[in-house]
């Protein structure tokens, strides 16, 4: 799994793993404020594609939590994101 994540996705992920204290309970992330922190243009389809893409690898998930589900770039991270991010 996770195998067809490009290194710029990865850094995504790491990005947003950033956003996390070590013993944050919450795995809530914005991947928007993520991906303009790296330079990234969130205005994309390419953008889009890379939350599909870690959302299909398992690395995140819609956030459950969030007032509005659909609000855009408001995800958390699963487990195996975490794990993903760290030894990545």
């Amino acid at each position: 799994s996770g195998g067809d994540v490009g290194p710029k996705t990865m850094q995504l992920l790491k990005a947003m793993r950033g956003q996390l204290g070590d013993a944050s309970a919450s795995r809530s992330v914005d991947a928007v404020a993520a991906a303009e922190g790296l330079g990234m243009d969130t205005t994309t389809h390419d953008f889009d594609r890379r939350l599909q893409d870690l959302v299909r690898a398992g690395y995140l998930e819609p956030d459950p939590h969030s007032a509005a589900p659909a609000a855009r770039g408001l995800y958390r991270i699963t487990f195996a994101g975490l794990d993903a991010a760290d030894s990545y």
